[in-house]
């Protein structure tokens, strides 16, 4: 059966989570002022980030364990950091801590927080956002290390929450494969937990300034925008159709390629 992809429903579950990051934005703005806010912001962040977004990938892995698809994030997040930083390392944005923003957030995008809550909205389905989530985070972790210190840190590595999900549910997946069918069941709130909390911890992060329309930043953030929007989908067009992605996951991959 072939799959389309049907525009309403996915502007109205992207219409759902801009409302719930709203409330979240709200409940900074009106609840910050509170001793007890710093609290419950750091504890929200922390479920999501320690509990729900490992759980979510047990979840995942335990039942698929690791397939060839995984190959085709890495490759094309490979291609992206590539082109676009050879693209932003040739241009002037007058100081090079800017230069820096600017690459960072040209290739860096939001593959979890708010890839993985877009697509199972959508889709009911949110593979990709794992799959970009996982190759993404190895990057933020291995490269900035690698940069700083001249070696990667095992220890940072092995104790990311993600890397942490990735390494357990497989372990379920092909070392107890009669059990793994079961986690999840077990774990089947995890991932609207995750959709939904997340956006709305998102929410509470968010600030507003009109300084970034100002001078430089105002170039700086046109490059960001003709990065995400138009290279990134550009990027990955083709590595689609070298590994024949299914149509579901090529949808997932070119929405993930314009998160913020």
């Amino acid at each position: 059966m072939q799959l389309t992809l049907e525009v309403a429903p996915v502007l109205r579950s992207i219409g759902d989570l801009f409302a719930v990051m709203f409330a979240g934005f709200l409940y900074k703005s009106y609840l910050r002022k509170f001793r007890w806010y710093s609290f419950t912001a750091r504890t929200l962040f922390d479920i999501v980030y320690w509990v729900l977004t490992p759980l979510t990938f047990i979840k995942s892995f335990s039942a698929t364990g690791v397939t060839s698809v995984l190959l085709f994030p890495f490759i094309a997040l490979t291609a992206n950091l590539i082109v676009a930083g050879s693209i932003v390392w040739r241009m002037d944005f007058g100081d090079g801590q800017t230069k820096r923003i600017v690459l960072i957030h040209s290739v860096n995008q939001n593959n979890l927080f708010i890839g993985y809550p877009v697509l199972y909205s959508a889709f009911g389905n949110a593979t990709m956002s794992l799959y970009f989530g996982l190759v993404a985070f190895v990057y933020t972790i291995l490269v900035p290390d690698i940069i700083g210190n001249g070696k990667p840190s095992m220890r940072t590595f092995l104790v990311n929450p993600v890397i942490l999900g990735f390494a357990f549910g497989n372990v379920i997946h092909y070392a107890v494969p009669s059990a793994a069918w079961h986690v999840p069941y077990l774990l089947f709130w995890t991932s609207n937990a995750l959709v939904y909390l997340s956006i709305f911890v998102m929410g509470m992060q968010l600030s507003f300034s009109a300084r970034v329309l100002k001078g430089k930043l105002r170039h700086a953030l046109y490059v960001i925008g003709l990065m995400r929007f138009v290279l990134n989908p550009l990027i990955y067009v083709p590595f689609i159709f070298i590994f024949r992605l299914p149509r579901l996951f090529a949808y997932e991959s070119l929405l993930l390629g314009i998160m913020p």
